[in-house]
């Protein structure tokens, strides 16, 4: 074999090394999006970006399916058992004893910050009388006519600045309808909307405190 001939077969050789390591490679990387998709749950994350922010959780906190993957979004909606702070699937949700959070991701919204939304947005369309309630907070009704007249508003005194929740009024007769109470807080350039059960309320602190935790621990 002359040396024309070894050079050729050695750079065929190698050719068809190369095209194997590519066909791996590209098989790897299906594999690697396989089980990052479907893993047993705390075995992978997905990272998703919102805004500016980078959120890397178990996909399975993901309330749609189609959020497991991460991705740009412009929300991204998460359900969590309390007191826990674990995965709530869809699947599995109606199968534990343990109260639901949701939490909303999106983008912060420049223009009021949520601690000051009680004191600069909802005060002027409250009711004057108030009512204490267990965990130390107090309820005022939104005025008929004002843009949250079915719905009441629960904060920490003296000025809802650590946690204001509108809630939904009882309806009397009940009408089948869930009740439903909205807290918002901001987490590294995302605000936060949590959506609970009334009879949450009491742990008003440990809702907040370990929404918090949960969040930036997955924007670190």
């Amino acid at each position: 074999m002359d040396a024309n001939e070894s050079m050729a077969g050695r750079f065929i050789k190698s050719l068809a090394t190369l095209c194997a390591l590519v066909a791996v490679g590209a098989g790897g990387w299906s594999v690697m999006r396989f089980l990052r998709r479907d893993a047993p749950r705390g075995a992978a994350f997905a990272i998703a970006r919102i805004g500016a922010a980078h959120v890397r959780y178990d996909p399975a906190y993901a309330r749609d399916a189609r959020d497991r993957d991460g991705g740009r979004l412009d929300r991204l909606d998460l359900a969590v058992r309390f007191p826990g702070f674990t995965p709530a699937t869809m699947e599995t949700a109606s199968k534990t004893p343990e109260p639901l959070l949701f939490l909303q991701l999106e983008e912060a919204d420049p223009t009021l910050p949520p601690e000051e939304r009680a004191a600069k947005l909802y005060v002027r369309f409250l009711e004057p009388e108030q009512w204490t309630n267990p965990g130390g907070i107090v309820m005022r009704r939104f005025q008929s006519g004002s843009p949250y007249e079915s719905e009441e508003l629960y904060f920490a005194p003296p000025e809802g600045r650590l946690f204001a929740a509108r809630c939904t009024r009882p309806r009397q007769p009940p009408d089948g309808l869930p009740e439903t109470c909205l807290n918002d807080i901001r987490v590294n350039g995302l605000d936060v909307h949590m959506r609970f059960h009334p009879d949450m309320l009491p742990e008003w602190e440990r809702m907040v405190e370990g929404s918090r935790a949960l969040i930036e621990r997955m924007t670190r």
